[in-house]
């Protein structure tokens, strides 16, 4: 330590030296043998080290003495000396109010602007520009005499959109508000009018760099002190003059402009102290790293590496697994207090959320220094859901979001019920004002009435606060009745209950949190009534402008206890002179980082600019230098030891490429030994949360005939053997054992399902064969999804059939002829039948919503014109509707389908036919039987065999059996609106034609002429317009355009169909419910199952197999029908 002079002391000193020596403690140390001689020191530092200096102040100095220094940020001493000399009465403007102004001015000019809009990317780029022209003192002025001067036109074009915005903006807050950036050149205007600094020492320490404005304000501090001091981390006073061999070089450019500044202003220059010697590092290896990383001539180190480490990882979760062992292992066995470690990233974002869960695994407390995005907030969600509400007028997604997010003090089953039986009535928007008036039966009567009560609770203080905010839609107003709404909801009381929890289990980031977000929800809804007052907006538009506020007021934090592990980020980190580092994530694209963003002005724009006296900030070049600095200060903070570490791949499986650092470090130190868990991974026992964890992993790996460690097979003893983790083993060595394939249902069980006797139908086999397992959860377990309000296909299907069906007995009972009956009287039928069936309320969903009378009226139109073609299959036939909705059943026209299947058990099938029709010739009497379908079906064999498509030839099989009747084909009839892609050429015949096709019945007919003939009797040669036949110019059968079978082939049908539903019945009386759905030239039932989300069915997944259906010819499986028939 030099002596001191004290008349030596004026004028502007330069405290340098490398990273580690010493400059901070020298600073400090001469403080203390000032501090009883002058009546003021000040200590200025950036706010993220104010703390840590505050705290080396008072161990430097004794605790009685310490009210003549003090630590200081700039801004922190413009508003004492604006409080002063005056100027202090106007609004302060936040960042977030910024934001929000900047956005209005966006939205205002929108049209006049060439290059910005009002994007949140807009926003921010307009706030950087704003401020990087006030902290380098470029003016409105400025911008608008370079327009001028220009001849490039793009940025002739930004100049202009930016002139523009940055005028309207100082035009906003002129006489109005003090804005941040403004600050540090008021304090310049107003340092000389205050005594403040005047004779006082100045100690300038931790700044990487100055801006115009921080320029000024130095100048007058040197003014007015006796002396002021500026650490600089630089290893000589030589000017820079190459970056790229130059780590200093950001640095010296510092220099050199703070040099300029003395010379300009005839300050005196004092002595400057160089700290040569590097007292921070303890160990030779840290020295060697700190003066050869970033040195093009790097020295080798020859001698063993004890105190860098380096580690590959598999991934980033395994390294911040690695970094937390450590770290136990440092506490525990060297005596290492938290807050003696520090962990540096390039990239906080992505590892915070990890070091968060991870560490707590560990039991290692630590405070993450960034800044959380408030829209995140639970309580912001809240308030912006109460917003989201009134915008989009009480949806059902919205006010369910408002309920669920925990201030509402609705239970947790009543939310349940609540949004079952609204989802059920689709109750959405104005439905929610009114009583709910669905199922009003008397055994839901109370639940009922109880929703209401809810509803009430929920939407009256909503609806009056939409209310009073349509009375008037200020700025002002909506803020102030929003604030009433939260105060009405007693939030503040709520969010206090909330707080309380969380402290009492010990939460205490999360405590804060809450604390500090709700008070700057406060002071945001403040500063729109300050900014905006009576300017009218709506809530949309209000909700913005919140949200833009929002997102520029991130919580920044302070660590919540002295011990703790800090990780921060190389740009901002709050480390100094650490025991321990760790650094993680050296990989290449962020050590050092690839900076693609230029801003607003682009490096061109910027150079230019600069000739022409308008220099802004550092461009990408000029930030990538100072990028390797941070790097470089972050490689020389610890003391002790550093621990280096970096990825194979990221956590999607990505590879990596390690930094060009560690390639280099690996050949400063050839005796470095790595670590990695690519290959083995290194299991250590810590605390129980973590050795647990282990423990599970190396049974894991036992199981799949990987050797472990002896000693884990007495810490698996050691868990069984306590009582408080013994159940959570056992649960998670069954959890080892998970498989999603389903074990066969136990006999006693299958008893109480089905009994004796499977009461089923042919959809329900079928569906077993489709995937044994989702008809078990259907129809054994019957689960069911939460009833929607919507037209479903089953729904759709049902409407259509019934009112087919009641058009036919119309016909039947009013004795109208189906061959004169005119394409607008079947509309007028259709329309009748089915407005009465919704006059009585046959409860249809479609009485529901206005909507779904839209519907309503499209059905109509559908089933208007498939009649049309339906009336056509039968008037152009010899057949006749025999009957509709035909049941198979105890009551129904057909006995139920009863088959003995072995064991003392049998199968009964019941079921419904949509029509059966019948005709008679020389050779007796024939059946169709035709199915509506609401989506496009057909016959396919290969479908037959799989037990995927066997009910109409099911059922014709046992109407032919029970009346001695022969069967003339199944038919399937498409109910799908028919659109016809119509060029201006077509015709309306054509046109007409088209549609007839598209309604053709498809099907499986009988291969006989005579039959072809009787299902479409107009035919003589060619193709059929009703169903799916050919027949050649000689009248023969044309194989190629007919789906048929001779009447001995479908016998074979027949008799398979049987011995299927036997085999379906008898495995599904076995309990197999096997994991195994159909697979057909890429069609899968799981793309449409309700179940998938339960079985999770994944074809790479060890056992997870398909039944794979083949596609043959209609020979090939026939014959494997008579092959399996005779087995």
């Amino acid at each position: 330590m030099q002596n001191i002079n004290m008349e030596d002391l004026m004028g502007l000193r330069i405290i340098y030296g490398k990273p580690g020596s010493g400059k901070s403690t020298y600073c400090f140390q001469e403080i203390s043998k000032l501090i009883n001689k002058e009546k003021k020191i000040f200590i200025i530092t950036p706010e993220q080290f104010s703390f840590t200096a505050e705290r080396k102040l008072m161990e430097n100095v004794k605790s009685g003495a310490v009210i003549n220094a003090e630590v200081i940020t700039l801004s922190r001493m413009a508003y004492r000396v604006l409080k002063e000399v005056g100027g202090n009465d106007k609004s302060s403007l936040s960042k977030c109010g910024k934001a929000m102004l900047i956005y209005s001015i966006l939205s205002t000019y929108k049209k006049e602007l060439k290059f910005l809009g009002k994007s949140d990317e807009n926003i921010d780029l307009t706030m950087s520009a704003i401020a990087e022209f006030k902290k380098h003192g470029v003016t409105v002025d400025n911008l608008k005499n370079e327009i001028n001067n220009t001849k490039d036109t793009y940025l002739k074009s930004k100049l202009l959109d930016m002139s523009l915005l940055y005028q309207k903006f100082e035009e906003k807050i002129k006489d109005n508000y003090i804005e941040e950036t403004d600050l540090l050149t008021m304090l310049a205007n107003c340092l000389e009018k205050t005594d403040l600094v005047k004779e006082s020492i100045i100690y300038i320490d931790e700044f990487a760099g100055f801006t115009y404005q921080e320029y000024q304000v130095i100048k007058e501090l040197i003014k007015q002190a006796k002396q002021v001091n500026i650490t600089m981390c630089i290893d000589n006073l030589k000017q820079g003059n190459n970056p790229e061999a130059d780590i200093y070089y950001s640095n010296k450019v510092t220099l050199s402009k703070m040099l300029n500044l003395v010379e300009e202003n005839g300050f005196k220059l004092e002595q400057p102290v160089e700290l040569k010697k590097q007292y921070r590092f303890k160990t030779d290896e840290l020295e060697h790293l700190s003066n050869n990383i970033y040195n093009i001539k790097s020295t080798k180190y020859e001698k063993n590496v004890e105190n860098i480490h380096l580690f590959l990882a598999k991934n980033e979760y395994s390294e911040i697994e690695e970094v937390a062992k450590t770290i136990s292992e440092l506490v525990r066995q060297e005596k290492l207090r938290y807050k003696d470690i520090s962990i540096i990233t390039k990239n906080i974002n992505e590892y915070a959320s990890l070091v968060r869960a991870i560490f707590d695994k560990y039991e290692i407390p630590v405070f993450i220094d960034e800044k959380r995005d408030l829209n995140q907030n639970i309580i912001v969600q809240y308030i912006l859901s109460i917003l989201e509400i009134l915008i989009v007028n009480f949806s059902s997604e919205s006010v369910f979001s408002y309920i669920k997010l925990g201030f509402t003090n609705i239970d947790k089953d009543e939310i349940f019920e609540l949004e079952n039986y609204c989802t059920k009535w689709g109750i959405k928007h104005n439905k929610w004002k009114k009583d709910f008036i669905y199922e009003l039966e008397k055994e839901e009567k109370a639940k009922v009435e109880r929703l209401n009560e809810i509803r009430k609770q929920i939407i009256d203080p909503l609806v009056a606060m939409q209310q009073k905010i349509k009375n008037d839609k200020s700025a002002e107003n909506i803020t102030r009745e929003l604030y009433q709404f939260l105060q009405e909801q007693k939030l503040e009381e709520k969010i206090a209950i909330k707080i309380k929890k969380l402290e009492d289990k010990k939460l205490l980031d999360l405590a804060n949190e809450y604390k500090t977000s709700y008070k700057t929800i406060l002071d945001i809804l403040d500063e729109i009534i300050i900014i905006f007052k009576n300017e009218k907006m709506t809530i949309d538009q209000y909700s913005k402008i919140l949200k833009i506020g929002l997102k520029n007021s991130g919580l920044g934090k302070i660590p919540g206890t002295q011990d703790q592990v800090i990780l921060g980020d190389v740009d901002r980190s709050r480390s100094h002179k650490v025991n321990t580092v760790f650094i993680i994530g050296v990989n290449d694209g962020s050590f050092p980082s690839v900076n693609k963003d230029e801003g607003f002005f682009n490096d061109a724009d910027r150079e230019y600019l600069k000739q022409e006296g308008i220099e802004l900030a550092k461009s990408t070049l000029d930030k990538l230098y100072e990028d390797n600095f941070n790097i470089y200060k972050a490689f020389t903070t610890a003391e002790n030891q550093i621990y280096l570490s970096y990825v194979s791949s990221d956590c999607d499986g990505k590879s990596l490429r390690p930094s060009i650092l560690i390639g280099k470090i690996k050949k400063m130190y050839p005796k470095l030994q790595e670590k990695s868990d690519v290959i083995y991974k290194e299991y250590k026992v810590e605390n129980k949360i973590s050795t647990y964890e282990q423990l599970i992993e190396n049974i894991s790996r036992l199981r799949n005939k990987e050797k472990i460690d002896d000693v884990w097979y007495y810490i698996y003893q050691y868990y069984k053997s306590q009582s408080d983790w013994n159940k959570k083993l056992e649960a998670d060595l069954k959890g080892l054992e998970y498989t999603n394939l389903p074990e066969k249902i136990k006999k006693e069980n299958l008893e109480k399902l089905y009994g004796n006797t499977l009461n089923t139908s042919i959809s329900r086999l079928e569906k077993y064969r489709s995937c044994p397992f989702s008809y078990y959860l259907q129809y054994g377990l019957k689960l069911k999804e939460k009833e929607q309000l919507k037209i479903q296909s089953f729904n759709t299907g049902s409407f259509m059939h019934e009112t087919i069906d009641e058009f036919f007995e119309y016909v039947r009972q009013e004795g109208l002829s189906l061959a004169e009956l005119e394409e607008e009287q079947i509309t007028k039928i259709v329309s009748e039948i089915i407005e009465n069936n919704l006059k009585m309320s046959k409860n249809y969903i479609f009485t529901a919503t206005a909507k779904y009378k839209v519907l309503v009226r499209r059905l109509k139109k559908i089933v208007s014109k498939a009649l049309k073609y339906i009336i056509e299959t039968i008037i152009y036939s010899d057949f006749s509707i025999e009957g509709t909705e035909v049941e198979f059943g105890k009551n129904g026209r057909y006995k139920p389908i009863v088959l003995e299947i072995g064991e003392g058990k049998k199968v009964e099938i019941t079921g419904k036919i949509d029509r059966i029709d019948t005709s008679k010739n020389e050779d007796g009497k024939y059946l169709r039987i035709i199915d509506y379908k609401s989506s496009a079906k057909n016959i396919d064999l290969n479908e037959v065999y799989a037990g995927l498509q066997i009910q109409l030839l099911t059922y014709t099989d046992a109407i032919c059996r029970e009346e001695d009747i022969m069967p003339a084909g199944v038919f399937y009839f498409s109910l799908l609106e028919q659109m016809v892609k119509a060029d201006k050429k077509m015709t309306e015949d054509e046109i007409e034609e088209t549609i007839r096709k598209n309604f053709k019945m498809k099907g499986l007919i009988i291969a006989d002429v005579k039959i072809i003939k009787m299902n479409d009797n107009t035919l003589k040669t060619g193709n059929s317009k009703l169903v799916p036949a050919a027949l050649t110019t000689s009248g023969t059968i044309n194989e190629k355009w007919t789906n048929g079978v001779k009447a001995e082939e479908f016998r074979t049908l027949q008799e398979y169909i049987y011995k299927t539903i036997k085999d379906i019945s008898k495995e599904i009386l076995s309990g197999n419910i096997d994991l195994k759905p159909y697979y057909k030239k890429g069609k899968t039932p799981c793309q449409y199952c309700e179940y998938k989300a339960v079985c999770g069915f994944n074809s790479r997944q060890e056992n997870n197999t398909y039944n794979y259906i083949e596609q043959k010819s209609k020979d090939e499986i026939l014959l494997k029908m008579k092959k399996n028939l005779e087995e």
